[in-house]
């Protein structure tokens, strides 16, 4: 029985009352104990319909959950024995890791919210890679509930992005990541001129190497190795061609190139002699935690996100984790989010929508869809906290005001009563609610319903 069954189950009978056989109901009431069980009726109705819950030791009118009338207390105290019961109730009765979303409060809050995501992952043998912003408490984390894991940052591993690919498909991926205003086939051309020439000069070909390599020098280098013979003859009619098909783009590509090993350095630094080795890890179904800088760093996001869209077209199965990176940035992002097992956190996931080619509305559907909770903590921005309490939904909720007075004399006796029954639409989340969580106490939502507890790691 799911966490939520057994509430449920004792008040599956009010399931059947509505306002108006209530309001029925009282007018044929005729003493205070009829009324009263009356009341019980409405308060399970309004119960199921809301399915909020709390924790004994979470203050409902600090969450502005109750009015001063016990009789409309719709919310649920959730009893448990656990520590954890957040992260219990996260964790859910499935062992495959779902899609989750993260919004809101503190950066080591989020994290714990995310290790039932990584540990389930890791538990079934499918490797995770992580997007973050240097985020030291994630990293940590993932070190404690991973079996294997790579980070790739300044401190930690070089990006060794083009590690094990052949000239074609670091073409494709260099020509991706161009921007698009400068993306035409001239400039693939000259780029795959360049690849060829680095691959049998280098061996090795790296980001800072391409960004070095002296383009208005190609064409001589080209006819050097003609004649030392380290061309043959076909070689050299190939490479050539691509060289004269692209050398009017010797600038942009330049640019491109140089602007990108800029942001390369400026996250990961120089090269080192630990590069990473991504393959190795998706192999041996480990965590890879990439650092992709927190600004200026569009080419450098992009040539990551090329790469792991590349993985997967090349049939790598991988769970996805985007933490901090606003999800508008880049118009492919989104294509990671359609992982089944992804899991998205950020400081506020409404306002990371915004931006970019691809605005928030039609990208918060496609993306809240595809997950199986959403665990909201105190949000800063009241637009969000709207928002959010919209796609909590709402509820039938059965208000009633009833006085009865009676009274009896020798002569004379009356009985009057003052009656309304009414229904509404109320969010079972207000946004005030959402607006004022203290810190470490989470709003989590699932298809059982939403439970408020406090997050701590276990």
């Amino acid at each position: 029985m799911s966490l939520f069954g057994s509430m449920f189950q004792g008040a599956s009978s009010a399931s059947l009352w509505t306002g108006n056989m209530i309001y029925t109901a009282l007018q044929n009431a005729r003493t205070k104990k009829e009324v009263r069980e009356l009341y019980n009726r409405a308060s399970e109705a309004n119960f199921k319909n809301r399915s909020v819950a709390i924790l004994p030791s979470i203050n409902k009118q600090q969450l502005l959950l109750t009015s001063g009338d016990p009789s409309e207390n719709d919310i649920y105290d959730y009893q448990s024995n656990s520590n954890t019961a957040a992260l219990d109730y996260i964790w859910g009765e499935s062992d495959e890791p779902e899609g989750i979303i993260v919004s809101g409060g503190q950066s080591i809050d989020r994290v714990c919210s995310l290790i039932p995501f990584v540990h389930k992952a890791q538990a079934k043998a499918i490797p995770v890679v992580v997007l973050h912003t240097g985020n030291i408490d994630l990293e940590q984390m993932i070190k404690n509930h991973s079996k294997d894991c790579e980070f790739i940052s300044r401190k930690d591993t070089y990006y060794d992005v083009f590690r094990g690919l052949p000239v074609e498909d670091i073409a494709y991926l260099l020509y991706e990541t161009m921007p698009q205003d400068s993306t035409n086939p001239a400039a693939e051309s000259l780029l795959h001129a360049l690849l060829e020439i680095l691959s049998r000069t280098s061996g090795n070909i790296t980001i800072q190497s391409l960004a070095t390599f002296p383009l208005l020098t190609l064409k001589t280098k080209i006819d050097e190795m003609q004649q030392s013979g380290q061309l043959s003859a076909d070689e050299y009619a190939e490479i050539n061609r691509y060289y004269m098909s692209g050398s009017a783009e010797s600038d942009s590509v330049r640019i491109f190139l140089n602007k990108l090993n800029r942001q390369a350095e400026g996250v990961y630094g120089k090269l080192t002699s630990r590069p990473c080795n991504i393959k190795r890890l998706l192999n041996q179904k480990g965590v890879i935690a990439i650092d992709v800088g927190a600004t200026g760093n569009d080419l450098l996001l992009s040539l990551v996100i090329n790469h792991l869209l590349f993985l997967q077209s090349q049939g790598r199965e991988f769970a996805i984790l985007i933490d901090n990176v606003p999800l508008s940035k880049d118009p492919k992002l989104s294509e990671l989010t359609r992982c089944k097992a992804c899991a998205v956190s950020s400081n506020d996931f409404i306002s990371s929508l915004y931006g970019g080619e691809k605005r928030g509305e039609d990208l918060f559907s496609e993306i809240t869809g595809n997950v199986s909770a959403v665990v909201l903590f105190r949000h800063a921005s009241g637009s969000s906290c709207q928002k959010w309490s919209e796609h909590l939904g709402t509820y039938n909720k059965i208000h009633i005001r009833y006085s009865l007075s009676q009274s009896k004399a020798f002569m004379n006796s009356n009985d009057s009563r003052g009656l309304s029954v009414e229904e509404k639409d109320e969010p079972r989340v207000r946004a005030e609610t959402i607006s004022k969580l203290p810190n470490g106490l989470a709003c989590i939502h699932t298809i059982d319903g939403t439970l408020f507890a406090e997050i701590t790691a276990p």
